[in-house]
């Protein structure tokens, strides 16, 4: 069940996770870590590979502040979660499919303190026993290893989703919206896609020039015709995560996106589903944590002060009921004003879920889209079951708030012509 006191937070940046800041050369989103501090009791840190876990330390120890990391730790306002599996988009024959790959003793036991832990760049990190035991205890025991067995599912979907021409494009389309103002570049095209099956193999063909984007992108955006494949499979795998959880989720753009997609489309799974999926955006008198975070202005001492004020926050999150929405926006003014923040600028403040109070009544429809009260087909295989099987979460009082970007017209446009055949 939802409380809202926590969320889910993929730290990592790349071509569909915070763009900007990985074509700036950083692989670690502080920034989007710190808001998330500001606003949940509890965070869980989706931990990425052992040498982005060690930049993830490294930071706290450059600042002077790998105590308070400790203490954070110790206190749970900081959780790790991993993946010991990672989903691979793998092209043969010029056809692209996706698998989650894991090795077999991941399968069956822990691995985080193996791979992680145990690294040798994080003992460059903490060169000193006594800085590596310090952590050792406050993190032992409580990382949660999520295994891919428990995915299957939102890997079938992911491959569905791509096959879908209208699906796959909107993939593509969310990308280019994203990165073509960062790279200096005019309006983005529009995309398009067709799907061909032959012999049993699926083919994609686009309107768009995928070399010449990816030189645009250069090196730290590479980007190639999979790459819409795996954001799928993240996006779907970072929203099971977070109903297994019940937690709540909070992401840079444009996977918050993708994500509000799949949220909303399995929220037409619900008998009112009219009463799910709402959106709040206001510019608030509030610094963007985020960009003074990642620009190396503020640190985490000025993030534990916000954090320590932005009890309001996390009381409004907090209280399904009455979500008054004037209230936030008067919280963030009031708390940057105590904090001496009130020239520091404004902020957008994006949020998508369940806003406007409990959603009643929700009890899932199994049905593919367009055909009221039909039960999945077998034919439709475990594509559809996840998304049917993310909706009985939310029937199961799983009420997701999502900080990010998203534009509910590119759904409701394609669920729409869905119907429609």
């Amino acid at each position: 069940m939802s409380d809202h006191t926590s969320a889910l937070v993929p730290v990592e940046s790349w071509t569909y996770m915070s763009p900007k800041l990985r074509h700036s050369g950083k692989v670690i989103d502080f920034g989007l870590l710190c808001e998330a501090l500001i606003y949940y009791d509890r965070v869980f840190v989706v931990s990425p590979n052992r040498w982005e876990f060690s930049r993830f330390i490294a930071w706290f120890v450059e600042q002077g502040r790998y105590g308070d990391l400790i203490a954070l730790l110790k206190d749970n306002a900081i959780n790790v979660y991993y993946y010991s599996f990672f989903a691979a988009a793998i092209e043969k024959d010029g056809e692209f499919s996706i698998w989650n790959l894991e090795e077999k003793r991941a399968a069956v036991e822990p691995t985080f303190e193996a791979d992680c832990l145990s690294s040798s760049d994080l003992r460059k990190v903490l060169p000193h026993a006594g800085q590596r035991a310090k952590l050792y205890r406050v993190i032992r025991g409580k990382v949660i290893e999520a295994k891919s067995g428990d995915f299957g599912p939102a890997i079938e979907n992911a491959r569905r989703d791509y096959h879908d021409p209208e699906r796959c494009a909107l993939l593509i389309q969310a990308l280019f919206d994203e990165v073509y103002p960062i790279l200096g570049l005019k309006e983005p095209p529009t995309v398009s896609a067709d799907v061909i099956e032959d012999a049993g193999k699926v083919h994609i063909g686009w309107n768009v020039n995928f070399e010449r984007v990816n030189q645009a992108l250069g090196a730290d955006l590479g980007f190639t015709p999979g790459y819409p494949l795996s954001a799928a499979a993240r996006c779907n795998r970072l929203l099971w995560s977070a109903a297994k959880l019940g937690c709540d989720l909070y992401l840079g753009s444009p996977m918050s996106l993708l994500v509000g997609d799949k949220l909303y489309e399995s929220g037409q799974r619900l008998a009112h589903p009219q009463e799910f999926v709402e959106q709040l955006e206001a510019e608030v008198e509030f610094p963007n944590v985020r960009e003074l975070v990642n620009s190396q202005q503020i640190g985490l001492g000025e993030i534990l002060e916000l954090r320590r004020k932005g009890g309001r926050f996390r009381r409004w999150l907090q209280d399904e009921s009455e979500r008054d929405r004037n209230a936030i926006i008067a919280y963030h003014n009031e708390v940057a004003k105590e904090s001496g923040w009130i020239k520091a600028g404004r902020r957008g403040l994006r949020l998508f879920g369940v806003l406007g109070g409990a959603a009643t009544g929700v009890a899932v429809k199994q049905y593919v889209p367009g055909v009221e009260g039909a039960l999945v087909a077998a034919a439709a295989g475990a594509g559809v079951k996840y998304v049917t099987d993310l909706a009985s979460k939310i029937n199961e009082n799983w009420r997701p708030v999502v900080f990010g970007n998203w534009a509910s017209g590119r759904i409701k446009k394609w669920l729409s012509k869905q119907r429609d055949n």
